[in-house]
């Protein structure tokens, strides 16, 4: 009797082990707003994808919206995934159901059955970059600009201007919070790579802004030296 018990017990738990690793379907709607006049439809825009950060990346999970917005992610494994859209701007709501879920890092499990709902804003605004500290004799320096907002829907992308005066200006930038990096443009490549994955690369040095919804924001952000680079290069590592 307890032999028979003991395995329906253990069929029960495989069971429910299996269903909690089983893949499954999710559906969701992507909404645009703050449109400009020149504004591209949403189903041509690009793929909705969730990126997996669990047990390795490298699985991603497509769907290409209609043009009401409405896709399916299929065969979506549980797991920890981050948001990934293709086109720049600012993510207002991201959630399931009444669940409020991060960009980021969401995990999703067979039970998230609710419908997706990603609103993102494309309203733009303007930066301006007011360089200080610049040596008298340098080679080409550019302003970088890289994400520090959970929120951007380019969160890894960095841009950037050949600093040819002391002032830049950055135009159509998503409103949200960033990081400013002046450096010699030969660690452009190794800058934009870290600046928006390491919060702690080149933290002193970094300048932080807040580009607003309204209006021209504008900020002054002081030159890093190749010695200080390249001792904060050294010292991240190799990128995994």
């Amino acid at each position: 009797m307890r032999i028979a018990l003991c395995a329906v017990i253990l069929m029960a738990c495989a069971s429910v082990g299996g269903q909690a690793h089983q893949a499954f379907n999710l559906s969701g709607r992507l909404e645009l707003v703050d449109l400009p006049p020149e504004a591209t439809p949403v189903e041509v825009l690009g793929a909705v994808r969730l990126m997996r950060l669990s047990e390795g990346r490298g699985y991603p999970v497509d769907a290409q919206p209609d043009r009401d917005g409405r896709f399916v992610l299929k065969d979506v494994r549980p797991g920890h995934y981050s948001l990934e859209l293709s086109f720049p701007g600012r993510i207002r709501t991201f959630s399931s159901g009444s669940r409020e879920l991060a960009p980021d890092g969401l995990e999703l499990t067979s039970g998230d059955v609710e419908l997706l709902q990603i609103i993102v804003s494309l309203k733009t605004s303007v930066l301006s970059v007011k360089a200080r500290g610049l040596p008298e004799k340098r080679d080409e320096v550019i302003v970088l600009l890289a994400p520090a907002d959970p929120y951007l829907t380019f969160r890894q992308s960095c841009t950037f201007n050949k600093l040819t005066s002391p002032q830049t200006i950055f135009g159509y930038v998503p409103p949200g919070k960033y990081r400013i990096f002046i450096v010699d443009s030969q660690f452009q490549s190794d800058v934009a790579a870290y600046g928006p994955r390491f919060p702690d690369f080149l933290q002193d040095q970094a300048t932080p802004v807040e580009v607003s919804e309204n209006g021209q924001t504008e900020v002054t952000a002081t030159y890093v030296d190749r010695e200080t680079v390249t001792a904060a290069i050294r010292q991240a590592g190799p990128l995994h």
